[in-house]
C-alpha cells in the first residue's frame, strides 16, 4: 500500500549554465520522474513573451528533460513540445532555440493556440459568479505532462511557476477569465479572429492588448453600476486567480515540474517590465505544488501566503508546507533571495480578505 504520509521530494541544484543546472536537478530525482512517465508525453514550456528571453522558457531548460526521456528508452514519437504563447508561438519557437532542439531529437512542436478544444473548466469571476474556459485537446489527451517553467513574480498571483504555466493550455482569448475578468462574448469572439491574424506583429499586439484591457475596465465600470458601487477590484481579482489556478490544477496538474531559475524575474513581472535576478538554480520534482513552494521560498516569499499554493495545499492537490517536503541536493536556504515583489504585493497578501460575506 502506498504511504500517504511520505514527503514529496524536491531537488534543488545549482550550476554554471542553464542546461547544466536543470540537468543536475532532474538527475537528483530521476527515479521519481521516470516512475511518472507513461504514454503520450507533453512538455509544456512557458512562452509568455515571444521575444523576451527573461519571460519565457529557453531550449536549454528543456534539453535535459529530453535527454532523460531518450536515455530511459522513451520513443521520441510519443513526445510533443506544446505551448499556446500569449503572443506568437511561431516566433517564440524561432527565438528561443526550439527549432534546433526539435531537429536534434526529432520531436514534434505544436502551437496549442491552433489546437481543438473539447473540454472546459468552470472558473469564478471577480464578482463570485461562474463562467467556463476551454482547454487544449492535446493537453487533455496527454498521459504525462512535464511543466518546464520560469521563476517570475506576477502582478496578481504573486509568483508564476510550474502550475500557473499550464495556463498556456487554455484558449488564449479567454485567458483573462483566469483573472476573474469578463470581457463579454462579442469581444472574445472578435478577439479570437483578430489575434490569429496579428499574432506575428508585435506592435499591433500592443495596441490590441491595450484595447482588451480598456474593455475589461469598461466592464468593471458596468459592474460598479450593477452592484451599486461595490466594484470587485484588484483584491477580488487576486482572489479569483488564486481560486482559478487551483481549479486549473484539478484538471491539468503536471506530473513533473521543472523550474528554471538560472536567471529569474523580479519586480513588475511576469512580462517585459520585470527585471533579472541571477540565481543559478533549478528545481525539479513530481509534486508541482511542493516544487512551486520551494521556489517561492527561495524567491523570498512565504509559500503559504501565496493564494493558489495555500488553497492547493488545503485541498490536497500537493504540499506547500516547507516542513512537509524532503529536499534533495542543495539546501534551499543557501539560495534564498529577497526578490522585489510586484507593486501589487500588499494587495496580493490580502487575498483571503476578498469575498467575505
Amino acid at each position: 500500500m502506498e504511504n500517504k504520509t511520505k514527503k514529496p521530494r524536491v531537488a534543488i541544484a545549482s550550476g554554471s549554465t542553464r542546461e547544466e543546472t536543470v540537468g543536475k536537478a532532474i538527475e537528483l530525482v530521476r527515479e521519481d520522474i521516470v516512475a511518472k512517465i507513461r504514454g503520450r508525453v507533453l512538455i509544456k514550456p512557458n512562452f509568455l513573451s515571444s521575444v523576451n528571453k527573461l519571460a519565457s522558457t529557453q531550449a536549454g531548460a528543456v534539453r535535459p528533460v529530453l535527454d532523460l526521456l531518450r536515455d530511459e528508452g522513451i520513443s521520441m514519437d510519443s513526445v510533443t513540445i506544446g505551448e499556446g504563447a500569449s503572443r506568437s508561438t511561431r516566433q517564440a519557437l524561432d527565438n528561443f532555440g526550439f527549432r534546433e532542439l526539435a531537429g536534434d531529437y526529432n520531436i514534434e512542436l505544436v502551437d496549442l493556440n491552433r489546437d481543438s478544444y473539447s473540454n472546459e473548466i468552470e472558473l469564478v469571476t471577480e464578482a463570485r459568479k461562474t463562467h467556463k474556459i476551454e482547454y487544449s485537446d492535446i493537453a487533455a489527451q496527454a498521459d504525462t505532462i512535464i511543466s518546464v517553467a520560469v521563476a517570475k513574480t506576477h502582478d496578481a498571483a504573486m509568483v508564476t511557476l510550474s502550475l500557473k504555466n499550464m495556463m498556456g493550455c487554455l484558449k488564449r482569448v479567454k485567458r483573462p477569465r483566469m483573472h476573474g475578468l469578463q470581457l463579454g462574448a462579442f469581444a472574445e469572439r472578435a478577439g479570437e479572429k483578430m489575434w490569429n491574424v496579428i499574432e506575428d506583429h508585435s506592435w499591433v499586439i500592443k495596441i490590441a492588448s491595450a484595447i482588451v484591457f480598456r474593455i475589461a475596465r469598461f466592464w468593471r465600470i458596468l459592474e460598479k453600476w450593477q452592484y451599486k458601487g461595490a466594484t470587485p477590484g484588484l483584491l477580488s481579482q487576486v482572489r479569483a486567480i488564486s481560486e482559478n489556478i487551483v481549479r486549473l490544477g484539478e484538471v491539468l496538474m503536471p506530473d513533473v515540474a521543472v523550474i528554471d531559475a538560472f536567471e529569474a524575474m523580479e519586480g513588475e513581472g511576469p512580462g517585459s517590465s520585470g527585471t533579472p535576478v541571477k540565481m543559478g538554480v533549478a528545481v525539479a520534482g513530481t509534486d508541482p505544488i511542493a516544487c512551486d513552494a520551494v521556489m517561492a521560498h527561495m524567491m523570498g516569499f512565504d509559500p503559504m501566503s501565496v493564494g493558489f499554493l495555500c488553497l492547493a495545499h488545503e485541498r490536497g492537490l500537493g504540499v506547500a508546507d516547507l516542513e512537509m517536503i524532503e529536499y534533495i541536493g542543495d539546501d534551499p536556504s543557501l539560495h534564498v533571495r529577497r526578490f522585489k515583489p510586484h507593486s501589487n504585493y500588499p494587495v496580493q497578501l490580502r487575498w483571503r480578505e476578498a469575498w467575505k460575506d
